[in-house]
C-alpha cells in the first residue's frame, strides 16, 4: 500500500468520479484506475461500487476511508512539523473569520501581529460561517473566528469574547431617544438583516422566533456598511455587535441596548484537533487574545 494510492483513493471517494479525481490529481484517468485496482487486489476487497460514471464506497471503503484521511494527516503533521519545528514564528498562516468579525477586529490584530513577528505571513479569508467551518476541517485554514463552536468531532472550539448586541436605528428615528429597548419596541419595524447565511443573522432570526414573532425583512445584506447605509437611509432597523460600533463612520445611526440578557453573542476561536499548529498561530492567538483583552472585553 502506497501513500499514493491513498491519495488517490480519497479524492475518487470525495469526487465520486474517477475522471474528476484524475483531473484533482493531474494524472490520466487510466493510471488511476490502475493504482486503485492494485489497492483492491492486494486488500481483497471491492473499494468501490462503479455506477456507470459514479463511484460509490462499499463497506471496506468506508472502512479504508477513515483509516485513510487519518494516516495521510499523520504524515501531513510529521511533515509540517519538522519544516516549520522551529520555535519562531514564521513562515504562512491562514485565518478566517466572519463578515461581522473580520473588518472590526482582523486588520489590527494582523497589523500588531506583523511587527512583533515580522517573519510571520497571515492570510485573511472572510466568508460565511459554513465555508469557513469546511476550509478548516479541509485544512486549507489554520483557524477560524466564528460565533459557533462548529459542533464537528475534530473541531476545538475556545471562548474568545461574549459581547453586547444593539438595535441600530437612524438618529430621525422615535427609538433613537430611547435608552433600552425591547422586542416590542421593535417587532413591527422593518429589519435589515446580514441574513440567515450569517450567524448573526441566524441568531436574530432564532431571537424572533423565541419570542414567536415573524421579522418583516425588509433586506439581507453581506456587508455590514450596506446594513448601516439602509439603516441611515430610514429603510428599517438593524441589529449589531459591539464591535461593529464606530462613531467615526458617516452614518446617521444610533446604537440602543436590548433588554433582553439573551441578545449577545459568544465568539470562538476554531481550531482543527488532529492538524499540526505551527508557532505561527500559536503567536496570531496570542496576539488576538491580548488585543480583545484591552480593546473589546
Amino acid at each position: 500500500m502506497e501513500m499514493h494510492q491513498l491519495r488517490y483513493f480519497l479524492a475518487v471517494a470525495d469526487e465520486g468520479n474517477f475522471t474528476r479525481a484524475a483531473e484533482k490529481c493531474f494524472i490520466s484517468q487510466p493510471s488511476l484506475s490502475s493504482q486503485i485496482i492494485k489497492l483492491e487486489e492486494e486488500l481483497g476487497q471491492k473499494l468501490f461500487n462503479r455506477l456507470g460514471r459514479t463511484a460509490e464506497l462499499t463497506g471496506a471503503g468506508r472502512v479504508l476511508e477513515r483509516r485513510a484521511r487519518s494516516i495521510l494527516l499523520d504524515v501531513e503533521n510529521v511533515q509540517l512539523e519538522i519544516q516549520q519545528g522551529a520555535t519562531e514564528a514564521q513562515g504562512l498562516i491562514h485565518v478566517g473569520a466572519t463578515p461581522s468579525v473580520a473588518p472590526y477586529l482582523m486588520p489590527q490584530v494582523i497589523a500588531n501581529c506583523k511587527k512583533l513577528y515580522p517573519k510571520l505571513e497571515i492570510s485573511m479569508h472572510e466568508n460565511l460561517r459554513v465555508r469557513l467551518l469546511d476550509d478548516l476541517i479541509a485544512g486549507e485554514l489554520d483557524l477560524a473566528i466564528i460565533a459557533i463552536t462548529g459542533e464537528h468531532p475534530d473541531i476545538s472550539a475556545e471562548p474568545l469574547l461574549e459581547e453586547e448586541l444593539y438595535l441600530v436605528v437612524s438618529d430621525s428615528h422615535p427609538l433613537a431617544s430611547k435608552t433600552k429597548v425591547s422586542i416590542e419596541d421593535f417587532k413591527d419595524e422593518p429589519l435589515i438583516t446580514l441574513g440567515e447565511s450569517s450567524t448573526l443573522g441566524r441568531k436574530i432570526m432564532e431571537f424572533f422566533g423565541r419570542n414567536e414573532y415573524e421579522p418583516k425583512v425588509a433586506g439581507t445584506c453581506s456587508q455590514v456598511r450596506t446594513l448601516k447605509e439602509m439603516v441611515d437611509r430610514g429603510l428599517g432597523v438593524a441589529i449589531l455587535p459591539k464591535m461593529a460600533i464606530d462613531l467615526s463612520e458617516p452614518f446617521k445611526v444610533v446604537y440602543r441596548s436590548l433588554e433582553s440578557n439573551r441578545m449577545n453573542r459568544l465568539l470562538f476561536i476554531l481550531t482543527h484537533d488532529k492538524r499540526y499548529h505551527p508557532p505561527g498561530v500559536r503567536a496570531f492567538t496570542d496576539v488576538l487574545r491580548e488585543y480583545v483583552d484591552e480593546n473589546l472585553d
